[in-house]
């Protein structure tokens, strides 16, 4: 991102809804803020491509999230279907390979010469959902299992620190190979990433929250009982970690004035990020 003038175009509101009514109350409210919006499982599966059309009419950009991870064929001919509903980001999971993944961009480029214009192909890394043992109770740990959830006081078994950020760069070189734009992942994995892979090789964080409170934590201020992220980052900290985009849903979504935390998320934005490392 070179400069903050645009910042509205990297922040991205998910769209956890499963009608159209609520996203139609959203979009009015943040009309002249946020222009990005995601559909995830809930609101595609719900109400289908009349939700990407609706966004779209709306003059506004897509992240299409369903994490499309399937046989190559399957994957490319799913990416050309999301691309005609005029989707502008497409995700994969990277662990679908790499002949998946340059199957799903291979489509987007067709699509993309059909369409006129560039859809970028995201690969997802590591949720963000995911602490570090349950990483390692996933991929390293599966012989052992029972017996790791069974010893009292470590839970992570052999889990060590650093093991999702090792993993998530294992994942995101898969998809620099793949040729796809970038990859999903954690705040704490961007600035690596971007050494590593390249500047142009792009990042989107989730697991956004703001700081709320006299001890200035970071909390979800809309429904801290119900958040389920656990490598969390501010806006202004993602960002500064190399972060195209921001994925931001429940601090906007579930906020009783959602144009005043989109504020609050800009003015996170414009005091603390800088602008010189970006």
């Amino acid at each position: 991102m070179e400069n903050l003038n645009n910042f509205n175009d990297k922040i991205i509101i998910a769209l956890d809804y499963d009608d159209l009514k609520p996203v139609k109350n959203l979009l009015d409210k943040l009309e002249g803020r946020a222009i990005f919006y995601k559909v995830g499982f809930e609101l595609f599966t719900s109400c289908g491509e009349k939700s990407v059309k609706f966004i779209k009419e709306r003059g506004c950009k897509v992240f299409l999230d369903l994490k499309y991870h399937d046989i190559p064929n399957t994957v490319y001919k799913a990416v050309k279907a999301a691309v005609k509903l005029g989707s502008d980001i497409i995700n994969v999971h990277a662990s679908g390979g790499t002949e998946m993944m340059s199957a799903a961009k291979k489509a987007a480029g067709e699509a993309s010469k059909d369409a006129g214009r560039h859809i970028d192909i995201i690969a997802v890394t590591i949720l963000t959902s995911l602490s570090g043992s349950d990483i390692n109770r996933i991929f390293y740990d599966y012989k052992d299992y029972k017996e790791v959830i069974q010893e009292k006081g470590n839970e992570c078994g052999v889990y060590k620190e650093g093991i999702s950020s090792d993993l998530t760069m294992h994942l995101a070189r898969l998809a620099k190979i793949s040729k796809l734009d970038g990859v999903v992942c954690s705040g704490r994995e961007s600035l690596n990433i971007k050494k590593t892979l390249g500047n142009d090789f792009k990042t989107i964080t989730p697991g956004i929250r703001t700081k709320t409170g006299s001890d200035n934590k970071i909390t979800n201020c809309a429904d801290n009982s119900k958040d389920d992220q656990k490598r969390v980052m501010t806006p202004s900290e993602a960002f500064n970690a190399g972060a195209d985009y921001i994925v931001i849903g429940r601090e906007i979504t579930g906020a009783a004035d959602p144009a005043c935390a989109f504020d609050k998320i800009y003015a996170d934005i414009k005091n603390n990020v800088n602008t010189q490392k970006i």
